[in-house]
């Protein structure tokens, strides 16, 4: 095997299994309980090619802690939390239907995506929900030195339960534009930059106030001190605002308007040492300000290292190791105006047995220090919260294999356990998934 393909296998990995989990915002965190299992490099679709994929899918889940409450060991008032008729542990049945695409012409390319889910609960009939995808991306090139891309997404999906202690169903709509551009300077010089503006709007009355308008900007430069290995340095400005704040949202007590705006200085780099090893990530500086609150301008203000790492070791042409360590300011996508420092580290091996077996393990571990927690409730029986401090950690396998290249079989299993400074938000969560796919 050739120096180019084994980093283009590499490349293929991780790019498969990570860009899941590091594609949200720096304001939205979303869990990913079921991060995607790479594809083969002999099962991915030629992009120099125009491909039109239609798909169904069904898949079963069975989750023994839905609502994300903790144990009655744990906490022993959970059963007053409890409405009657409800039960923790559900069976989801989900069918899906959707289309993968990709058109080129000439030097442009259009992917498009378009799925349709239709989830059933057994025991929380009230769960039952639609959701689904639809996204487009022009990826542009004008000659060979400027290029970029421009699109747009929409997605609609159940939220989660892990910091609401509430047992109502919440639908979030989340739109997001987004446009980027690439101008290659020089053989080893390139400047960059891109806009992204993204609304998410909750179904649940209780939950509106984290409606949330979100605009980020970015500008960079590159500099390739090889084919492999470049550094640069990129500004980040984020601002967000709540379209439905409650009417006097309160931080420690204190009355404050909770719209935000991040600044962000960076260095990047990308370092592969050898074709069987390679290490990207940046390390930066932000600030957060809450400049529509001149009264209280540093309540719950945020000022320190933010920082992202990814390595990756493919001691064969089947297995590889992943791993992954960062620090940042987060927040849950379905609780965006509670933020948290989140500091923590992922291993993933992964073994391609065959084109037709992939197996993965992922073992996370993330501590979660609320910024200025405090005083607040959660919940429609106002369960109070002090200041708040988790430890999550996850274990999960999984497999694919694929018999045929129309045919994909998906096996999943993921325990979660967080331990938190409030009982109440502590849970010891299992998932088990199993899913079919066929492509015509």
């Amino acid at each position: 095997m050739t120096t180019t393909s084994r980093a283009a296998r590499i490349a293929g990995l991780f790019v498969a299994l990570f860009a899941a989990c590091f594609s949200a915002t720096r304001a939205e965190a979303q869990t990913q309980y079921f991060p995607p299992i790479p594809i083969s490099p002999d099962n991915l679709p030629d992009n120099t090619a125009n491909w039109f994929v239609p798909y169904v899918q069904y898949q079963y889940t069975y989750d023994n802690d839905v609502f994300r409450v903790p144990t009655a060991q744990k906490y022993p008032a959970v059963a007053t939390l409890i409405p009657p008729g409800t039960s923790v542990a559900d069976h989801i049945n989900t069918g899906t239907v959707g289309i993968d695409g990709h058109w080129v012409a000439s030097q442009q390319s259009i992917d498009y995506d378009f799925e349709l889910d239709e989830n059933r609960y057994l025991q929380n009939s009230d769960l039952n929900n639609t959701s689904g995808l639809a996204k487009a991306t022009w990826n542009w090139s004008l000659a060979t030195d400027f290029t970029g891309a421009l699109g747009g997404s929409y997605s609609r999906n159940l939220t989660g339960f892990t910091d609401s202690l509430s047992f109502v169903r919440d639908i979030i709509d989340r739109q997001e534009y987004f446009a980027n551009g690439r101008y290659q300077v020089g053989p080893h010089l390139a400047v960059y930059g891109g806009i992204d503006d993204t609304e998410t709007k909750n179904s649940a009355f209780v939950d509106r106030f984290n409606d949330l308008s979100y605009q980020s900007g970015k500008a960079g430069v590159e500099l390739a001190t090889s084919q492999q290995n470049t550094f640069g340095f990129q500004y980040t400005y984020d601002h967000g605002q709540y379209r439905n704040p409650v009417t006097e949202p309160t931080l420690n007590g204190v009355v404050y308007n909770p719209d935000f705006a991040d600044n962000t200085l960076s260095a990047l780099f990308k370092y592969a040492p050898t074709d069987k090893t390679s290490l990207t990530g940046d390390v930066g500086y932000l600030r957060r300000d809450y400049p529509n609150d001149p009264d209280h301008s540093d309540l719950g203000a945020f000022s320190g290292d933010v920082w992202h790492l990814k390595g990756l070791w493919q001691p064969t042409d089947k297995t590889s190791l992943q791993v992954t360590a960062s620090r940042d300011l987060l927040a849950y996508l379905y609780a965006a105006s509670d933020y948290f420092v989140q500091t923590g580290v992922s291993l993933s091996p992964v073994w391609v047995q065959t084109d037709k077996l992939t197996w993965v393990l992922v073992v996370s571990w993330y501590e979660q220090s609320y910024i200025g927690a405090g005083g607040g409730t959660l919940g429609p029986n106002g369960v109070p919260v002090a200041a708040r401090h988790d430890t999550v950690t996850s274990q999960q396998a999984g497999l694919q294999y694929t018999p045929i290249r129309a045919l994909v079989l998906t096996f999943t299993y993921r325990h979660e356990l967080r331990n938190s400074s409030n009982a109440e938000l502590g849970y010891n969560d299992g998932i088990a998934n199993a899913g079919v796919k066929f492509k015509f």
